[in-house]
């Protein structure tokens, strides 16, 4: 997803968290009507003005809005007497989530945000809007999922894609983790490792944020698309993701030895062997084509393979174009 996908933002559902005094304390996700997450210690910051945590339920309420809107949108919150689980880096033994409860009507044009379940982290690309100091209306960051750990059992470890670009800092913390391919928020940003040069960072996954407050499971939508939901490339257009794979320098170079070797053992087991690399990487493929899970894994592949050269990229947006994710009823 690009940073400025519209469809992604919207499915967001992005919240500011604000102390009463109007001052941005990091970010919240709308994921029902009149029920934001975020984080335990954000909303202690909003309540103590940045002076400190708190263990105990804060009493009183804290302000939310949204980036970019008119003046005059920000409503009040409260924290649920049973959503309050303060975090590790504030001494307390939750995963450093709240749940609040809320009257405001967001502005025309804030959706309610579209959420699901994590699953493995298994390296593949999320986006995070925050707002660090300096751009109270927010940023992008862009960073893969890859590993679980960290201060607390639940998180999983995120690091930052590239040397260039937003990383998770101070003021991203309550935000919303974007699954591009699955086209839904998993997560919400926990920490940031203080390491700036590090590009590390943790999140929630909505799953466990789901054991800790079951109401929130009603909001929550399937792991995966259901079965027919893909729809695979004919060959004409396999043979066409074959030769864009085959300009990719590192795929070139043992004609996709490499590539297949990344992919899961239960597709590459499937890949017909050819000594011709454009018909070796067409099977390369073909196989990923006839898998359910074979065009996420083909994208996960080409991504740890490559994904800072202008051919590679090219490759990624053309399993785009060429093999769209569609929901049944309509597009995704």
């Amino acid at each position: 997803m690009a940073h400025g996908d519209t469809a992604g933002a919207a499915a967001l559902g992005r919240v500011r968290v604000l102390s009463s005094r109007g001052v941005v304390q990091g970010a919240g996700i709308l994921v029902m009507p009149g029920v934001v997450l975020t984080c335990a210690h954000v909303v202690a910051s909003a309540v103590s003005q940045g002076r400190g945590r708190t263990e105990a339920v804060p009493v009183g309420s804290i302000l939310v809005d949204v980036p970019g809107a008119p003046s005059g949108t920000t409503g009040e919150a409260t924290v649920v007497p049973d959503g309050w689980f303060p975090g590790p880096l504030a001494g307390g033994s939750g995963s450093d989530l709240a749940i609040l409860r809320t009257e405001w009507t967001p502005p025309d044009g804030t959706t309610v945000a579209r959420v699901g379940p994590c699953g493995e982290p298994d390296r593949r690309e999320v986006n995070m809007y925050g707002f660090p100091a300096g751009a109270s209306d927010g940023l992008w960051s862009r960073a893969r999922l890859v590993g679980r750990g960290g201060p607390h059992q639940d998180w999983i470890q995120l690091e930052g894609i590239s040397a260039v670009g937003i990383r998770v800092s101070h003021g991203f913390s309550g935000a919303g983790v974007w699954d591009p391919v699955a086209r839904r928020v998993v997560g919400m940003i926990t920490a940031a490792y203080t390491d700036s040069q590090a590009k590390a960072a943790w999140m929630l996954p909505l799953e466990a944020a789901t054991r800790m407050w079951p109401e929130l499971a009603a909001a929550l939508e399937p792991l995966a698309p259901p079965r027919g939901s893909l729809s695979p490339p004919s060959d004409r257009d396999q043979f066409t993701l074959a030769d864009a794979l085959l300009n990719v320098p590192l795929i070139e170079d043992d004609g996709g030895a490499t590539l297949r070797g990344l992919l899961p053992p239960r597709i590459r087991r499937t890949v017909r062997a050819h000594a011709r690399p454009r018909l070796q990487l067409f099977f390369v493929v073909q196989a990923c084509a006839e898998h359910p899970d074979g065009r996420r894994a083909l994208v996960e592949s080409i991504r740890l393979l490559d994904d800072e050269s202008q051919p590679a990229r090219a490759a990624l947006q053309l399993v785009e174009k060429l093999w769209p994710t569609v929901v049944e009823g309509g597009s995704s």
